[in-house]
């Protein structure tokens, strides 16, 4: 059995579009914060990043969630340390590998639904222009939609495990009411996930 099984998860990226007012309402929700999140005030559950240098941002943040990283960035004992795999998205993934692409929320949203989250609301990742050259957007947005394409979803699931939502705050705040989005055991599922990571 995966260790987050049906746990909606919550991805945030670092995109222009995060609804960054609207984060403390993911308090009691299980959420993955990548690369820079810190910034937004907000402490995810799990913190993920793929780049070195991350951690060295802000210790202090980085130390109240559970890491999980590229195992060639790895920097402190406690943290997961996994394996990057470069190539095309797989049929299938595995929990035990993060997918090299050049967005790390896909990165992040694609491990959870690995772990069995379904569904996982990605949010802060729409890809909007940033500042970023254009070949290095474009890229973020290929990532985005290829692995929205391939239509992850769990055994038996009608619908997909990928939710994108727009960072607009009202739609935000409809989302979260209206959609079949469920808090979760945040304590209890650490515990799992570090015991199946054991």
């Amino acid at each position: 059995m995966l260790p987050c099984e049906n746990v909606t998860a919550f991805v945030l990226g670092t995109g222009p579009d995060l609804p960054a007012d609207r984060l403390g309402r993911l308090e009691g929700y299980f959420t993955l914060g990548v690369n820079g999140l810190w910034r937004h005030g907000c402490t995810p559950t799990v913190s993920l990043w793929i780049d070195g240098g991350v951690y060295r941002q802000c210790p202090s943040h980085f130390d109240r969630t559970l890491c999980v990283c590229d195992r060639s960035v790895r920097t402190r004992p406690e943290q997961i340390g996994l394996e990057m795999k470069a190539g095309p998205l797989p049929r299938h993934l595995n929990p035990n590998r993060l997918y090299h692409l050049p967005n790390t929320g896909v990165v992040a949203a694609l491990w959870a639904v690995s772990l069995g989250c379904c569904p996982v609301v990605l949010l802060g990742m729409g890809c909007l222009n940033d500042g970023r050259a254009p070949a290095q957007l474009g890229a973020m947005r290929a990532a985005l939609d290829a692995a929205v394409a391939m239509d992850y979803r769990p055994r038996g699931a009608c619908w997909p495990a990928l939710w994108p939502w727009s960072g607009d705050p009202k739609e935000f705040d409809d989302n979260l009411r209206n959609y079949h989005v469920r808090p979760a055991d945040t304590p209890a599922l650490l515990q799992d996930l570090r015991e199946f990571f054991a």
